[in-house]
């Protein structure tokens, strides 16, 4: 039985992604977006940990690329990544508001460096209110998907593994969950999310 639901950040609680504000500035850089695509895979995870900067990621990234930019464009790059991430989803605080109504504990866990965090607190105050339990990635130098971020959230919230359900609109998230004794639904619309977690919960 499902007594808890834990909601990601990124792309759940928020309706723009990273892309969208980031690409058109690239793009008038004339840096290829497949550069960014890998450093993101070789060093997103570091800066989730809190292991380097988002300064720093970016650094790699292009020096990986063999790409030299200046620190004013870097920084015009980082502010659109982090403002990228305000756009809030009310549709999902409506739905975690409705879930706690319904008694189901709620829980925050996502992977963000510190530097971030303090904007998701400053931004979001209402979703966090709503929660029993927030893990920060950045804050425990723990990322998903790692098995101890999972355990971390257990503790915290006060459930186990099988009466928890995890929303988060990454594949490798989920199945980090479901590796973990998790239910998880890979979230794409706040709807689809309500409506596969009903169906859950009726069988």
């Amino acid at each position: 039985m499902i007594k808890g639901c834990v909601f990601d950040f990124g792309g759940v609680m928020t309706t723009m992604t990273m892309p969208e504000r980031v690409r058109p500035i690239v793009r008038e850089l004339g840096i290829p977006w497949s550069a960014i695509e890998a450093g993101f895979a070789k060093y997103r995870r570091q800066m989730d940990g809190d292991l380097i900067s988002m300064d720093e990621m970016y650094d790699r990234t292009f020096a990986d690329a063999g790409i030299s930019i200046t620190p004013e464009d870097r920084a015009r790059i980082v502010e659109a990544d982090q403002a990228s991430y305000l756009y809030r989803n009310e549709e999902t605080l409506a739905f975690m508001k409705d879930l706690k109504a319904r008694g189901f504990k709620i829980g925050i866990l996502t992977n963000m460096c510190t530097g971030f965090a303090r904007l998701f607190r400053i931004h979001f105050p209402d979703f966090i209110a709503v929660a029993d339990a927030m893990v920060i990635s950045g804050e425990e130098h723990l990322y998903k998907p790692q098995p101890e971020i999972y355990d971390l959230v257990e503790r915290r919230i006060g459930l186990p593994a099988n009466e928890l359900c995890f929303f988060d609109d990454a594949e490798s998230n989920c199945r980090g969950a479901e590796e973990s004794g998790w239910q998880a639904i890979r979230f794409s619309t706040t709807a689809k999310a309500v409506a596969d977690f009903e169906r859950l919960i009726a069988q």
